[in-house]
């Protein structure tokens, strides 16, 4: 996630399905694309005349290409040069390493002189039944990389004996002071425990942490934290299905804090966090800029400050962008009233036709001085539900990006445009006068006819504080006239589609 929010982040859903058109692929045995007849003599011997000169033009190829293989400026690249482009590569794609190791005697005696190159520790589906050999390339990855920093990925689901997660995770220990990045999906509590009980010198250099529990009772055992130290550099923390009990040490300098019950698809089910835990983790973190939140709910007991009569909220000083995806709307309610967020400036909702949370935004702008951008999906934009909207969005002329996505009726309708097309003569004043940004997704009947009229109404507007639509974002709106989209890459600085 971008620490400095744009108006690329709005209708930017990354679940959200991407149809992608059907390529007619040509089949050899088509009978219309068969000739049952005998081939001819003569076109048997030109064939096999052009068979044998491809032959001979391929060795050419070949030839030409081992001549300039020999004389290749890259060979003349100096160890150190080689060294870093192979980091930038590794970095992009660790399946490269093996590829780099096989090209020549040069290049190999440069991977091995390069630790960074052997840091990244990954056991995935690939090598669910070959442990006995991740094991081996492991220790290799270990002593090569020295003492460079390490990127641990290991998915303790495809190893099924607790003996081999044992093994793993004691060769991995001594080295754990030097990790940055630890991901770790574990099926149950007892294989999380198993991780825990060696993951001791975990910390001092740790600046990623994600954690999975796929068991059912990762909500009603009793957790336990996984790191025993303070990680004076986490910036960055997921726990998908995992409690907030896991991360329970000082983070000074987390940055974005992502809790989800399942990031792979969205069902109906939510993972529940208590409301004081959720306070606490971030409060004692001065610069927290993110937190996403994915099919989840708050929990809160009596005792917490939100039920006093006059309750004090919390400041979060730095936070810029908040994340609500299949939240309900009192639980987005409840963190918005119990917080001051004077840098907030996205907001990012899913959570239905209820607009609670909309509204309450909008009854107290001044608490959220510096929000600019608005995204919303799965919202009703037809019918009575478009009021609340509209009323809410008169008392946020401060905003100047609007997203939608997804409407939750399966149309957008053309009302909320027509509405930001009008001006006082209709509404009594202009709609987001401030409104630069435009983005839509996944909405089945945009033309484009509605968004033009948008675009030519606050070009021709007569008031100097009504901006012009200078960013448009229009994708998977299948709708979407080609003519008109050439009348709107016209008239508007930037459009983005797809």
């Amino acid at each position: 996630m971008n620490p400095s929010p744009s108006y690329e982040d709005l209708a930017s859903w990354d679940d959200l399905n991407i149809l992608i058109p059907e390529i007619d692929v040509i089949d050899p045995e088509d009978p219309r694309l068969i000739d049952p007849r005998q081939v001819p003599a003569d076109i048997v011997e030109l064939d096999q005349s052009i068979a044998e000169l491809e032959a001979k033009l391929a060795a050419l190829k070949f030839t030409r290409a081992k001549l300039l293989d020999e004389r290749a400026l890259i060979s003349r690249l100096p160890p150190e040069l080689l060294s870093r482009i192979f980091e930038f590569g590794i970095d992009d794609s660790v399946q490269l390493l093996p590829t780099l190791n096989l090209v020549s005697r040069r290049w190999r005696d440069v991977a091995l002189c390069t630790p960074s190159l052997w840091t990244y520790i990954i056991l995935d589906s690939e090598w669910a039944w070959r442990v006995p050999s991740f094991l081996r390339r492991m220790r290799t990855h270990l002593q090569r990389s020295q003492a460079s920093k390490l990127f641990v990925d290991i998915d303790f689901r495809h190893v099924d004996s607790a003996a081999d997660v044992e093994a793993i995770v004691t060769e991995l220990e001594p080295h754990l002071w030097r990790c940055y990045s630890f991901n770790v999906s574990v099926t149950d509590w007892s294989r999380m425990r198993q991780v825990q009980e060696h993951a001791a010198g975990l910390g001092p250099t740790l600046e990623d942490l994600y954690l999975r529990i796929d068991s059912s009772d990762s909500e009603t055992l009793e957790p336990f934290s996984v790191l025993s130290q303070p990680c004076p550099r986490l910036t960055y923390v997921m726990l998908e299905h995992t409690p907030l009990d896991c991360i329970n040490v000082p983070m000074p300098v987390l940055r974005q804090l992502y809790l989800t019950r399942d990031q792979r698809c969205h069902g109906s089910a939510r993972i529940a966090y208590p409301f004081k835990d959720l306070m606490s983790v971030v409060t004692a973190s001065s610069s927290v800029k993110w937190i996403m939140l994915k099919s989840a709910l708050f929990t809160v007991d009596v005792t917490e400050d939100v039920f006093k009569a006059s309750p004090t909220p919390r400041k979060l000083s730095d936070l810029r962008g908040l994340v609500f995806d299949c939240v309900d709307s009192g639980s987005i309610s409840l963190l918005l009233e119990s917080t001051t967020l004077p840098a907030l400036e996205i907001l990012s909702v899913n959570s239905g036709e209820d607009m609670q949370w909309l509204t309450r935004i909008s009854l107290s702008p001044s608490q959220y001085p510096a929000l600019r951008l608005l995204d919303l999906r799965n919202c009703n934009f037809s019918g009575p539900a478009l009021v609340p909207l509209i009323r809410a969005l008169h008392l946020l002329p401060q905003l100047t990006g609007l997203g939608i996505s997804a409407p939750s009726t399966g149309l957008v309708g053309t009302r909320i445009f027509d509405m930001l097309a009008s001006g006082p003569d209709t509404l009594g004043e202009w709609l987001l006068p401030r409104l630069e940004a435009l983005c839509l997704q996944n909405c089945g009947d945009i033309s484009g006819h509605e968004i033009l009229r948008v675009v030519t109404a606050r070009r021709g507007a007569a008031a100097p504080e009504v901006a012009n639509i200078a960013f448009l974002k229009i994708t998977q709106c299948y709708s979407l006239d080609p003519e008109v989209l050439v009348r709107l890459t016209s008239l508007v600085d930037t459009v983005r589609t797809l």
